[in-house]
């Protein structure tokens, strides 16, 4: 029988795809979070233009909601993403994949 969450954390959540990083919010202790870190190419300027924005990939049953920041524990050598990078969760996610999953645009966090 199939168990979603076992079955998405060893299949796609595992250290091949998934990065750890470190869900911060203020006033709630910080906790791990697996998420697929990737880069999103949208239309912008009614076509006039590419732009490229941050997004992540992670399982539904993370606790990641909107102007939560993500902290990268490890480096993402293909994506030039730094040990200790952060970023800003723009919006809460939206469910993709039946609702098994969520993503979330990212911005950059000022220090």
């Amino acid at each position: 029988m199939l168990d979603l969450e076992e079955d998405m954390a060893a299949v796609f959540y595992g250290s091949d795809f998934a990065t750890t990083f470190t869900r911060q919010r203020p006033l709630v202790a910080d906790v791990e979070v697996l998420a697929i870190f990737g880069v999103l190419d949208e239309e912008a300027l009614d076509g006039r233009a590419i732009a490229a924005s941050r997004m992540v990939r992670m399982p539904s049953t993370q606790d990641v909601r909107a102007d939560d920041v993500l902290v990268a524990v490890h480096a993402i050598p293909g994506q030039n993403v730094a040990a200790g990078a952060r970023f800003r969760v723009l919006d809460n996610p939206q469910r993709v994949n039946d609702g098994a999953e969520m993503e979330a645009l990212l911005g950059s966090v000022s220090a």
